[in-house]
């Protein structure tokens, strides 16, 4: 029975085969709807109701990283993708997958202050913007955000078939 996980370990890798080397701290995107109210003249009070999503992005700490620094910006046609690996650890002990993939644009790389002490833990945060998203966990797909092509797949329900239906985009 699985009452839960415990986090053990993560990777990155970005562009499908360079391995991050010393993350310091990752942090997967929010997945956060935006919602509006409707309110009708006979309403005692407004009903919510779904009007998309928030910008996602990406967040993680590195030390320093020549390949994480030829990331920044956009240059045209490139974007940037990432995936992100977690192990957890469920109450019996056995091991659950977890891949974030991620794409999008490096959009910011903050230097660490550079002093006298602690410099082990010295190195850069970096913000990754993101126009596609998908979570897998023990090779079962949780979220699929994909901004660009209008696809909002939430455990296995495509949120936006309809849309795409209507609108001609498939």
């Amino acid at each position: 029975m699985n009452t839960g996980f415990i986090y053990a370990k993560s990777a990155l890798w970005v562009q499908n085969n360079i391995r991050v080397a010393n993350v310091m701290s990752m942090t997967p995107p929010a997945v956060v709807v935006t919602v509006g109210n409707y309110r009708t003249t006979w309403m005692d009070a407004p009903a919510p109701v779904d009007t998309g999503m928030e910008a996602m992005q990406a967040d993680f700490k590195v030390g320093a990283d020549v390949d994480v620094l030829a990331m920044f910006g956009f240059a045209q046609g490139r974007k940037v993708r990432a995936q992100i690996r977690r192990v957890y650890l469920n109450a019996d002990t056995t091991e659950s997958v977890w891949v974030d993939e991620l794409e999008g644009i490096v959009g910011s790389i903050t230097p660490d202050e550079h002093g006298n002490s602690g410099q082990e833990s010295v190195g850069m945060a970096v913000v990754m913007n993101l126009s596609y998203y998908k979570l897998t966990v023990d090779n079962t797909v949780m979220y699929e955000i994909d901004t660009l092509n209008c696809k909002r797949i939430i455990n296995g329900v495509d949120e936006m078939a309809g849309v795409r239906d209507a609108l001609l985009l498939d």
